[in-house]
């Protein structure tokens, strides 16, 4: 079987160009004999659902050029698009082979119900699993569906992974073929014994950054063929589903470069920002700053020193002034593109800030150049709070201040461009309880850390605790965080490179109560009583504890309300479906994600 994936950037909603270019593509597989070409899985629909109020017009338009695509792909394609099942994003592909148009989700779901001996539904999301060019083909939308093919033991040969996930740095699989030796889908080839066509896309869909990088892995984990990142490539490959191993000409995996990679992601992603608010220029504020001056050189890498606008500002502090000066020098900004403003005489350091904000927002209007900030994610997160920005476009502010400062030394690899003297002051937030840390530097990975342990991992303060100590800092960095919830400035748009941004992290406004540090034995009852409930159990294991009024034991009481809490939360038991397979939140499924009102359920009209 000759397989082909079509690595390409497009804009997501454009049916005309992009089917345009998949019959192209189509005709270039076709001459090299491809049986099977796979286009990534936000080519045609993104990743984003359309708003309701726009669903039939997309739906139609969608239809019309799958049909259209029928007549004109000139090999059979897998082609991905994007539905929705009750409010719920739902990927699917599109086989499109032979003049017809074969759903393959829909398809195993439609063959699981005739299956079942008339039940309504299956008990669980069933798979693609098909004949195909005299292979067994699967297909995965998610880390889950890669999970599910090898614990309930499909029959594939080949498993073709549609990833929807963009980059981010706390997601090493999210690199895809650029970070195999320490990604998942080794273990998902070994796993499950099929190959793994891994195909993703090039550049921006909504915030996220697609690196490309697509691949195809045999099941004893050899390389077979990689495309490079952030490049559009067309990458043909023969997989011989009765192959043993080992391949006669295998690829060595290269050895994955986090921060080169959340580079590329970050010049891509401005790039593509600058574009879709129709410019091609940017204009920024350069203070001396460390993250400034990262942002200056990212502009610059992102769109050329002859695009980028700089706005120096003064404030009588010799050594951030020298380092502003030397900066747009070493990048080689036009002087022609250079403009200063001299705050040295401004008292109130607030104002200052505020007068360039007002100052970049006229250079911005004047020019039609696009107004960059340099926030970052723990600036954003911890304050303080600075609401007048004129950014329409912030690079770093789903970055932690400590990848900010790895980016720079990256960056100053590549060429020395930001001064030793922007290092000098890194801006750990004050937080109690770190006064005994040996630097600056130390002190922000341990806030970083503890920040990201919260928001994209979701540990509770007393797991963050119980591994890393400091529960004076981690309970003021947690306390802080959803404090500021109400105040916090948005940043204009931010670029993602982690699981979930600050916006998708919130919680309601206003909620009074707050975790806390928790003694073991408090959390082990329950847990005991949740597992108790999972499996069924007449009667919890019981531990010493407070009985009611009439004898009955208080675990078993815990017992029975995690029950009615649980069918009635979200996902739980009365929802319109039940718990979906694949939840777990975050854009990459792992961490959590943004709820849905409660009010949304079944109960609404009542």
């Amino acid at each position: 079987m000759r397989i082909a994936i079509a690595q390409m950037s497009t804009s997501a909603g454009d049916f005309e160009g992009t089917s345009r270019r998949m019959a192209e593509l189509s005709e270039s597989a076709a001459k090299k004999g491809v049986d099977l070409l796979v286009f990534p899985a936000p080519a045609l629909c993104g990743i984003t659902p359309v708003p309701y109020v726009d669903r039939e017009g997309f739906l139609l338009d969608l239809a019309e050029c799958l049909l259209d695509l029928v007549d004109r792909l000139a090999c059979p394609c897998l082609v991905p698009v994007l539905t929705e099942v009750d409010g719920v994003p739902l990927p699917e592909a599109m086989l499109i082979a032979d003049g017809s148009i074969v759903p393959v989700r829909l398809t195993a779901y439609l063959e699981a119900v005739a299956a079942s001996d008339g039940a309504e539904r299956p008990e669980s999301q069933p798979l693609p699993e098909m004949e195909f060019a005299g292979a067994r083909l699967g297909v995965a939308f998610t880390y889950d569906d890669l999970d599910d093919y090898d614990e309930y033991q499909y029959d594939v040969d080949v498993i073709v992974f549609l990833s929807g996930y963009g980059f981010a740095t706390d997601d090493v699989s999210s690199a895809m073929g650029s970070s195999l030796t320490e990604g998942r889908f080794l273990g998902d080839a070994e796993a499950t014994g099929a190959w793994i066509v891994g195909a993703s896309a090039v550049g921006s869909y909504d915030a996220q950054v697609f690196c490309g990088s697509s691949f195809v892995l045999a099941p004893w984990g050899e390389l077979a063929a990689q495309a490079p990142s952030f490049e559009e490539d067309l990458l043909v490959c023969d997989v011989d589903a009765s192959a043993e191993g080992p391949l006669s000409d295998p690829l060595t995996p290269e050895v994955f470069d986090a921060p080169l990679m959340t580079w590329g992601a970050l010049t891509r992603g401005l790039a593509d920002a600058c574009s879709l608010m129709g410019s091609d220029e940017a204009c920024l504020v350069v203070d001396g700053t460390l993250g400034s001056s990262l942002v200056a050189a990212l502009a610059t890498d992102a769109l050329g020193p002859t695009r980028v606008r700089a706005l120096v500002a003064s404030s009588g502090d010799d050594a951030a002034d020298g380092v502003s000066e030397r900066l747009v020098r070493a990048l080689r900004i036009p002087g022609d593109r250079v403009e200063r403003l001299d705050l040295s005489g401004e008292k109130d350091h607030e104002a200052a800030l505020d007068l360039a904000q007002a100052r970049l927002a006229a250079l911005a209007r004047r020019t039609g150049a696009v107004a960059l900030g340099s926030s970052d994610k723990t600036g954003l997160a911890l304050g303080p709070v600075r609401p007048l920005s004129a950014a329409r476009v912030s690079p770093l502010a789903d970055l932690y201040r400590s990848d900010v400062v790895a980016l720079a030394h990256l960056r100053n690899t590549i060429s020395p461009a930001i001064p030793a003297a922007a290092f000098s002051s890194l801006g750990v937030p004050e937080v109690p309880g770190l006064e005994s840390m040996p630097s600056d530097e130390v002190r922000l990975e341990f806030v970083d850390l503890v920040l990201s342990s919260y928001l994209e991992w979701e540990l509770p303060v007393s797991d963050i605790v119980a591994e890393r100590g400091r529960e004076e800092a981690v309970c003021a960095i947690v306390g802080r965080l959803r404090a500021l919830e109400p105040v916090r400035a948005r940043p204009g748009l931010a670029i993602s490179v982690t699981s979930k941004t600050l916006v998708e992290a919130t919680g309601p406004l206003g909620l009074a109560w707050a975790d806390r540090v928790r003694a073991d034995e408090e959390r082990s009852r329950v847990e005991e009583a949740a597992r108790a409930l999972s499996v069924g159990e007449d009667e919890p294991a019981r531990t010493e504890g407070p009985a009611r009024g009439d004898g009955a034991p208080h675990d078993r009481d815990v017992r029975d309300l995690l029950g009615y809490l649980r069918d009635f939360s979200q996902g739980g038991g009365f929802t319109p479906s039940g718990p979906q397979a694949g939840e777990g939140g975050g854009r990459h499924g792992s961490q959590g994600g943004s709820p849905q009102p409660l009010w949304e359920g079944p109960f609404s009209e009542n």
